[in-house]
C-alpha cells in the first residue's frame, strides 16, 4: 500500500512540475557526441598499447584506425534530451573512410572491469563491421586476457566470470577461441 502511495505522489508532481519527455534522437546527431568523454591519459596510453598490439600480432586490420574516440556509455548535458540506451560497451564505426571509430564502455576508468572491456572493444577494431559474430567475440576476449596481462591490468574477475558459467554465450566464445588458438 506505501508503494501505491509512493507512485501516486510522483505522478502528482509529475503533473504538477512537468515530467521532462525525452525525444528520439536525430540521424543527424552522432552517438559519441551524447555520451561523457573518457579524458584519462592513462587509458589513452592502455588503448595506443592496444592498438600496436593488434596492429603488430593481428594484422591487417578491416580499416585503417586513425582515431578511436573513448566514451563513457553515460549521458553527457546534451545526451540528456534524448531517449538512448545507457551503460554498455560497445565499438562503433564512426567514419570508416576517415577511419573514426568510438568505443563506448560502460564502466568509467576507476572500475575493475573498466580495462578488460576497453581492450575486449579495442580487439573489436580488427574487424569492426562483424556484429553479433560469436568467433570475433571469442577473439575479443582473448585478446582483452592477452593486452591486460602485457599492461599489467587485472583480469581475473573475467576469468573467474568465464570459468563460473557454461552457459554464458561469452564464456563458450572464450573457451572455442582457447581450442583454436
Amino acid at each position: 500500500m506505501v508503494g501505491f502511495y509512493i507512485f501516486v505522489s510522483l505522478m502528482i508532481a509529475c503533473l504538477l512540475v512537468g515530467c521532462p519527455v525525452l525525444s528520439k534522437k536525430p540521424l543527424a546527431v552522432p552517438y559519441h557526441q551524447l555520451y561523457q568523454t573518457i579524458a584519462d591519459p592513462e587509458v589513452q596510453l592502455f588503448l595506443n598499447a592496444g592498438l600496436q598490439l593488434l596492429r603488430r600480432v593481428h594484422g591487417p586490420l578491416e580499416f585503417s584506425v586513425n582515431e578511436v574516440l573513448l566514451r563513457h556509455s553515460k549521458k553527457n548535458g546534451n545526451g540528456y534530451h534524448y531517449a538512448i540506451a545507457e551503460g554498455f560497451s560497445l565499438t562503433e564505426i564512426v567514419d570508416a573512410e576517415a577511419g573514426i571509430f568510438a568505443i563506448y564502455i560502460s564502466v568509467p576508468p576507476s572500475h575493475r572491469e573498466f580495462y578488460p572491456l576497453l581492450a575486449h572493444e579495442i580487439g573489436h577494431l580488427k574487424h569492426p563491421s562483424l556484429i553479433e559474430d560469436w568467433e570475433m567475440e571469442g577473439f575479443c576476449m582473448l585478446f582483452s586476457e592477452d593486452l591486460c596481462g602485457q599492461q599489467g591490468q587485472d583480469w581475473s574477475i573475467w576469468k573467474l566470470r568465464l570459468c563460473a558459467d557454461s552457459d554464458d554465450p561469452y564464456a563458450r566464445a572464450y573457451h572455442q577461441a582457447l581450442q583454436r588458438r
